[in-house]
């Protein structure tokens, strides 16, 4: 719970910065996906893996973290982080978008609508890493 509020308040803050006209991203691309996106979509694919959220605590838990995704979707389309005007800008987008449904779909506890927002987040995600992501061997 500690670490969702730091991943939260960062997010929150970001967002907050983005708002005024002196926005200047501080946290990179890269740090924002480790800090953020990752643990908040691996929590979701536990939660999905065994089921769907089981109660109230994990419902709220699944609203979270697909609301710290449409936020982070958003940061990572805003000052220089974007590296090119197409591939990066529709997928942002789209995480963006399907991540503030599986945020509704959390809130009304529909699972369905939950798995398949979750999908089409997950289908922006490798849309872009499949373009910028450095290859390891």
């Amino acid at each position: 719970m500690r670490r969702f509020l730091t991943c939260f308040a960062f997010a929150a803050a970001c967002a907050a910065w983005a708002q005024s006209a002196s926005y200047h991203g501080v946290a990179s691309t890269k740090q924002i996906m480790a800090g953020v996106q990752k643990p908040a979509m691996d929590s979701i694919n536990a939660m999905l893996k065994a089921g769907g959220p089981k109660d109230e605590k994990e419902w709220a838990q699944a609203q979270q973290n697909s609301a710290l995704l449409a936020e982070t979707g958003q940061l990572i389309l805003m000052g220089a982080r974007p590296k090119d005007q197409d591939v990066w800008i529709k997928t942002g987008t789209v995480l963006s978008e399907s991540a503030s449904a599986a945020t509704k779909a959390a809130e009304a506890k529909n699972l369905d609508a939950f798995k398949t927002s979750v999908a089409a987040v997950a289908k922006a995600c490798r849309g872009c890493h499949t373009v910028h992501k450095k290859k390891t061997e």
